[in-house]
């Protein structure tokens, strides 16, 4: 029995607009992006250089896995190569409330924002972040790092590895220059190079799937014009930092 014309278009029309639905649909599963980002409190000097500690805000974000129609990024084991956001915070300097800094400026708080390069084995990684600073300062800073990795079950992973930190003229001049206005302190132009070197212990704790609580523990030696500057002379070259980050997995499909 042959269709009529009418119910033959409408079929054709329904069969249409079924495959408009499913084609966006099949499309949408083809683009998708798992990362992280957190929050949490950090335990350091009230600015680098010095011997005074205090508990300032610290962030952390990352790219899990990325699809694009035929091209993936990441996921499975997460071992090999991987490419991730790098977040910094740097907090704000009020010279006002510190006696040795009387007669410098106010530094803002400080958002640095890069990526990461890494490559991770079933038992070490290694990686390298560049970051550009927005507000309180412009400068760039990059990291080098190694670690360990044991991981004593599947939801539980500790890393400890050595680490250094650079910084060029820009960052340098921010922080650890004397202007000649002050009047405690002797003027002083520090220029860029290898900020500091140390080592770091990182726990990390899956909570659930979407949620992980991290823990890290550093220790760093400020160097070469960083450790010179009589910022750094009236306080510390050795700086220690503890903190604790809430980390929030997200999966966006679209």
């Amino acid at each position: 029995m042959f269709s009529t014309p009418t119910a033959l278009t409408l079929r054709l029309s329904a069969s249409l607009v079924a495959l408009s639905l499913a084609v966006p649909a099949a499309q949408a599963q083809d683009t998708e992006i798992s990362f992280s980002f957190g929050a949490g409190l950090k335990y350091a000097p009230v600015y680098e250089g010095s011997d005074e500690y205090g508990v300032g805000p610290t962030i952390t974000g990352g790219l899990n896995s990325l699809s694009l129609g035929g091209m993936s990024l990441g996921g499975g084991d997460g071992l090999g190569f991987s490419v991730a956001p790098s977040f910094g915070f740097v907090g704000a300097r009020d010279a006002g409330e510190y006696s040795e800094l009387k007669g410098f400026d106010d530094i803002d708080w400080a958002l640095e924002v890069g990526v990461k390069l890494g490559y991770t084995w079933e038992y070490a990684d290694v990686s390298a972040a560049v970051r550009r600073g927005f507000n309180g300062h412009e400068g760039v800073v990059g990291d080098l790092a190694a670690n360990a990795i044991i991981r004593p079950d599947d939801r539980t992973t500790l890393r400890f590895g050595p680490r250094m930190t650079f910084a060029n003229d820009e960052y340098a001049e921010t922080y650890f220059s004397v202007p000649a206005s002050a009047t405690k302190l002797g003027r002083y132009n520090a220029d860029g190079g290898l900020k500091s070197y140390g080592l770091e212990a990182v726990f990390h704790r899956e909570l659930s799937d979407d949620w992980a609580i991290e823990g890290k523990l550093g220790w760093a030696r400020l160097t070469d014009d960083f450790a010179d500057s009589p910022i750094t002379s009236a306080g510390r070259e050795n700086q220690g930092s503890v903190s604790v980050t809430l980390i929030r997995a997200f999966n966006w499909r679209f």
